[in-house]
């Protein structure tokens, strides 16, 4: 069955906790008679989050239609795993970033900003480390998510190689080869699922306001 991705736009849902995480997929094999313990990796490891989300007026109208889209856990929701203390952003207007010469589209909008950078070497999926040039963006922050191909990892550090050039490491490694000026999302993106089909119903009161909690497990099949 071919499942439909549902994208949900960036900046749409204002979130007011963060915990994306790594579920390494281990399983307890119980305690030997020395004491000691041992635990067996026999999955693929996934992101998860359950992210509480506030949502006002048109807002909760827009989500129970994103919603209905995905129909339940059959969709696959791509988004941005929204971060406020990884990827500085830079002051943009609301509205969009400009033309050039500073002009927008008619009706006031602009192009949406998405924060990017380049793959300076090629490595291949497995890989721990890369060689980005983020020119013209912040330097990357350990702890920051990142991502490729919609393939979410996170930072765990960098050093500054020349100019705009920085060597970073990554965990997850690598699920897919990365060539040279590939694009890297300096905000991760990601496929998910969700974990429970009645969880982020927009329910309101006449204040016209949704606080949802949502439940979302990365989609390892492409």
């Amino acid at each position: 069955m071919q499942r439909e991705i549902v994208t949900i736009p960036p900046n749409f849902l204002r979130v007011l906790n963060v915990d994306w995480d790594i579920d390494w997929r281990g399983q307890s094999v119980g305690d030997a008679t020395s004491g000691s313990s041992a635990t067996v990796y026999n999955s693929f490891p996934r992101w998860v989050g359950s992210p509480k989300v506030s949502l006002v007026r048109d807002e909760i109208t827009q989500w129970r239609a994103i919603r209905a889209q995905a129909q339940g856990r059959v969709g696959i929701y791509r988004m941005e795993m929204v971060d406020p203390l990884g990827f500085i952003a830079p002051d943009v207007n609301p509205n969009g970033v400009s033309f050039s010469g500073g002009g927008l589209f008619n009706g006031g909008s602009g192009f949406a900003y998405t924060p990017i950078c380049r793959a300076v070497n090629p490595a291949g999926a497995g890989a721990t480390e890369i060689r980005l040039d983020v020119a013209g963006e912040a330097a990357p922050v350990v702890g920051q998510i990142m991502s490729h191909d919609d393939w979410p990892f996170v930072v765990v550090w960098a050093s500054l190689v020349s100019g705009n050039v920085y060597d970073v490491g990554i965990q997850m490694p690598l699920r897919a080869d990365i060539a040279v000026n590939d694009l890297i999302n300096l905000r991760g993106v990601g496929r998910f699922e969700a974990v429970d089909e009645s969880a982020g119903n927009p329910a309101y009161d006449r204040r016209r306001v949704s606080s949802i909690q949502l439940s979302f497990r990365e989609v390892l099949s492409r």
